[in-house]
């Protein structure tokens, strides 16, 4: 095997450790935040039942923003960052559903984000009366 053969295949190789640990830590950062909202929303829905029985839409106001509350707290936890702009939650008779988008950074260049992959997760839980 020739020297340029062997440095061709480490660079190759480099780069496919590289994008599989990549691919490990996005599928890793989606399925967390996945699991938070199913949790908030989880512990959320008996209160939520209150919410609509009381019929005030300040309760409702308050329920939307424990659950906001919740997923932050919990991405925070997770040592995610995610801005508050970009939780989404909203509630109806049926049930609550919630929004989350955040970027996360592949390549950073002296403090930087060069290259980020947004991600999005919509998740929504119907209330059983």
């Amino acid at each position: 095997m020739r020297f340029g053969t062997l440095i061709r295949w480490v660079v190759f190789l480099a780069v496919l450790a590289w994008a599989g640990y990549t691919a490990i830590g996005l599928g890793l950062s989606y399925f967390s935040v996945q699991e938070m909202i199913d949790t908030a929303l989880r512990e959320a829905s008996a209160k939520h039942r209150a919410a609509f029985a009381a019929g005030s839409q300040v309760s409702v106001d308050t329920l939307l923003e424990s659950v906001r509350a919740a997923i932050l707290l919990a991405a925070l936890h997770d040592g995610l960052r995610i801005d508050r702009e970009n939780v989404s939650v909203s509630a109806n008779q049926a049930g609550l559903s919630a929004t989350v988008h955040w970027s996360v950074p592949i390549v950073s260049y002296q403090g930087t984000d060069a290259v980020v992959v947004p991600l999005l997760v919509q998740r929504s839980l119907t209330v059983e009366r």
